[in-house]
């Protein structure tokens, strides 16, 4: 198992992968900063596809939360508002209307999405600019002022229950009056708070102000795709702590008496924001006081009324009642629509509404509120490194085609993971590091397998395209993995072929000529070993060599390679009429084949290397060529391939020790196939072997008598000659027979 570790250590996809996890780890760890818009921990290369599967979650699956006891109701200066009532803004007496008629609808709290920060002008000013007055007329119109003063009437008539919206931010411009922070810190005790400060501010005017029952900051800051994920819910502004205009609803219908932070010691001496409370009810946050926006639905999840229908008193009644009024625009052209990650166009009124809403619902075990755990950031590493890991010792021991399903798998579990937590828990846990590490390693694997598997092809083809068959090569390209080019002993089966005399043969033809017949010979003789799936290890001079089961298995090698060899037989045969006719001299061969364990494989040195064959059995098949002269015998097999091929018809040719041997063997000279085979060829051999079987049995006068009867209807056959003669011997010599064991022993190779 360790061995295999190593060696998988040790390759390139490995080493890759286990360097893609090392940058990514790296890069989690040191960039993991602030974003300086809103202050979350973003590890800031995987910042733009985590805000990417963040608003997935969003719209993959659906927010779900169940209708509020405490009702919210958008009054919205719509386009249908502005089409009845004129074009924004309006003046302050049709607001201080507004006020009124929501007032006299028995609303629980009005609050304002809408600044009024400048005043508005008194149309008895322009008047009393007119230097055509009289003087009386002018002092009249002054005594009357108070009556066109629109700001005042709004101040007056709004209700102890409104709270006004004001904007912080860093325009360098501060209008109008800010409510009361609900936490005044010193300078030094600021400057380690870690809640975002912004210098500026756009307030309400004094009066209006003053009447109000308190206010709350609608300061959105969206993400830097402009899109709106989080939202502060404290800002902190000249040493001092102020809420968001949600939050500030919230505190008031809870008839909180303030609002407490959870905060603790982070980044060394800093204090952090953990979680916000408002009596009962808990917001979980970043440690800036930044809570991401648990967005009900899609647009209109709330009760939307147009503000026309309230100044015109077309509201149905029960609507309202008892409801938190939030007053805010929808028209085109009022610039507070908003891109959220569920839609474009989306009311930033909405926001607050959601924000109100997630609040006042949460009690203890149901918080809407998403939310990064405290341990997020060790939980990512450790899966990042033990992913990592995995994929990157595991996938350069795949195919391509697992590793496309080994990645897909891990993809789906991730996502589903995290997806499941989102829903179930609320957890908002990045994915982007470890989705484009798992990525990058399977992409690697993936195309280094290919490029691999191509090298493979090519070199299979470069290799064997002219040893084995075209179907061997064509099925060694389409299953690589059915070829080994490793070293290996495995069961195989060798061929030796040789031109008999050809020295001599050579001798007398010109180098053309025999390049010529050397040529028209091998030709056929490599289609037919080709056609029964053998393969070529080597042409030497005449010789040819051959051997089956390698590189491709083939459970019949015995068998293939003895139709191999009678087939060359008769080929030789055709060829003597061929070579006659083109002056060439005639041509005889004799085979040599034995099976037996062999050692198979790419060998040589780094100059020059083949895929051959190399062992003792080889050198058998060799040593069995080489005597097929001395019997007289076309083809000669040893006993592992007359044992494993019985569909031929034998001879049993003798019992021997080649050179080099001690241990003894007997060999067989295959005839042609049993079913190929007639009555009297049958008859003959079988003849034939039980004379042999006389003879090792030590019945003389029984073998030498089958074997004149067969040697006198077949003179030529040079075997029945030797066992007469070795009879004759014996004979001759009795003592001999004392020691002799019927093993013939061969001086010479």
């Amino acid at each position: 198992m360790w061995n295999r570790i190593r060696d998988s250590i040790r390759s390139i996809p490995a080493g890759v992968g286990l360097g893609i996890v090392a940058v990514v780890l790296l890069l989690q760890v040191l960039s993991l900063g602030e974003d300086s818009q809103l202050g979350r921990r973003v590890a800031k290369p995987f910042a733009r596809l985590d805000t990417l599967i963040y608003d997935w979650r969003f719209q993959w699956l659906t927010p779900t939360r169940p209708e509020g006891q405490v009702p919210i109701v958008i009054v919205d200066i719509d386009e249908q508002s502005l089409k009845r009532e004129g074009r924004w803004p309006w003046g302050r007496d049709k607001i201080a209307t507004l006020v009124t008629a929501l007032e006299q609808q028995g609303t629980a709290l009005i609050a304002f999405d809408v600044v009024f920060s400048e005043p508005e002008k008194n149309p008895a000013d322009a008047l009393l600019g007119n230097a055509g007055l009289s003087a009386s007329t002018r002092a009249e119109l002054q005594a009357q002022r108070g009556l066109f003063d629109n700001d005042a009437r709004l101040a007056e008539v709004v209700p102890a229950h409104t709270v006004l919206g004001y904007f912080l931010h860093g325009d360098g411009v501060r209008v109008g009056k800010l409510p009361q922070p609900f936490l005044n810190l010193g300078p030094d005790d600021a400057r380690g708070w870690r809640v975002l400060t912004l210098p500026d501010y756009t307030g309400n005017l004094d009066s209006i102000m003053d009447h109000a029952l308190s206010g709350g900051f609608v300061t959105a800051l969206p993400d830097r795709d402009g899109v709106i994920r989080r939202s502060p819910l404290v800002l902190m502004h000249d040493n001092a702590l102020y809420t968001s205009l949600s939050v500030e609803l919230a505190r008031l219908y809870l008839k909180a008496p303030f609002v407490q932070l959870k905060t603790a010691t982070c980044r060394g001496t800093q204090t952090c924001v953990e979680s916000i409370q408002i009596a009962s009810h808990r917001i979980r946050t970043d440690e800036h006081g930044v809570a991401l926006v648990p967005y009900k639905g899609r647009r209109e999840s709330f009760t939307y009324v147009s503000a026309t229908k309230v100044l015109r008193g077309e509201v149905p009644k029960g609507i309202l009642g008892g409801a938190i009024v939030i007053v805010g625009t929808s028209a085109l052209g009022l610039a507070d629509l908003r891109t959220t990650p569920l839609e474009t166009q989306y009311p930033g009124v909405e926001v607050h509404a959601n924000l109100l809403d997630a609040i006042l619902q949460g009690s203890p075990g149901h918080d809407y509120f998403y939310s990064r755990p405290d341990w997020e950031p060790g939980a990512t590493f450790v899966l990042l490194l033990v992913s990592g890991l995995l994929l990157a010792l595991t996938l350069p021991r795949l195919e391509p085609a697992y590793m496309l399903v080994v990645t897909g798998s891990w993809f789906v579990v991730l996502l589903l993971g995290n997806f499941a937590l989102w829903k179930a828990a609320r957890f908002d846990l990045p994915m982007a590091a470890i989705l484009l590490m798992a990525f990058l390693i399977s992409a690697f694997n993936i195309v280094f397998g290919f490029l691999k598997t191509n090298h493979q092809k090519r070199e299979i083809k470069a290799m064997f395209g002219q040893y084995v068959p075209p179907a061997h090569v064509e099925h060694m390209l389409s299953h690589p993995e059915d070829v080994s080019l490793e070293g290996e002993s495995r069961e195989m089966t060798v061929l030796f072929s040789d031109i008999r005399s050809f020295t001599t043969l050579s001798e007398g033809l010109s180098a053309q000529e025999l390049k010529q017949l050397l040529n028209r010979f091998f030709t056929p003789i490599t289609q037919i070993i080709f056609d029964n799936n053998g393969t070529i290890d080597k042409y030497v001079g005449d010789m040819v060599m051959a051997f089956w089961n390698a590189p491709l298995s083939d459970p019949q090698h015995p068998h293939n390679a003895i139709l191999a060899a009678l087939a060359m037989q008769k080929k030789v045969d055709d060829l003597k009429a061929e070579f006659a006719a083109a002056g060439l001299p005639e041509v005889n061969i004799g085979i040599g084949i034995n099976t037996g364990f062999m050692n198979v494989g790419d060998m040589g040195s780094e100059f020059r290397r083949a895929y051959t064959v190399l062992g003792d059995s080889v050198n058998l098949g060799s040593r069995l060529e080489s005597i097929t002269k001395f019997y007289g015998a076309k083809i000669l097999v040893g006993e592992a391939t007359h044992a494993q091929a019985p569909e031929f018809l034998y001879r049993c040719v003798d019992r021997i020790i080649v050179k080099g041997k001690t241990e003894p063997i007997t060999v067989y000279e295959p005839v042609c196939l049993l079913s190929d085979a007639s009555a009297s060829r049958r008859e003959r051999v079988e003849k034939y072997n039980e004379a042999v079987g006389y003879y090792f049995a030590r019945q003389w006068d029984a073998a030498d008598a089958i074997l004149r009867e067969l040697a006198a209807h077949d003179p030529e056959r040079q075997l029945y000659g030797i066992f007469i003669e070795r009879i004759n011997e014996l004979r001759q010599h009795p003592e001999a027979t004392v020691s002799w064991s019927g093993v013939y022993e061969h001086k010479s190779k």
